[in-house]
């Protein structure tokens, strides 16, 4: 799942956001779908754990470079 294009990685942001998944284009769904970002349960899209994960420490990575910071709180 680490190779998302960037189309990919911004509707995982959105929808982690809360974003509704209406609103996100069908291809790009699909292929989250297919990699296994995006799970169906009981008729409800969701992100996947390991979508989320990725989210969390890609955003954490996205922060510290922001800011300069290169060493992690957990080192």
């Amino acid at each position: 799942m680490s190779e998302l294009s960037i189309d990919e990685w911004n509707a995982l942001n959105r929808l982690s956001r809360g974003e509704t998944i209406r609103r996100i284009d069908g291809q790009t769904v699909k292929r989250l779908t297919d990699i296994g970002a995006l799970r169906s349960s009981g008729g409800v899209i969701k992100l996947s754990h390991p979508a989320m994960q990725l989210l969390i420490e890609r955003s954490a990575r996205i922060g510290r470079a922001r800011n300069g910071n290169s060493e992690t709180w957990c080192s």
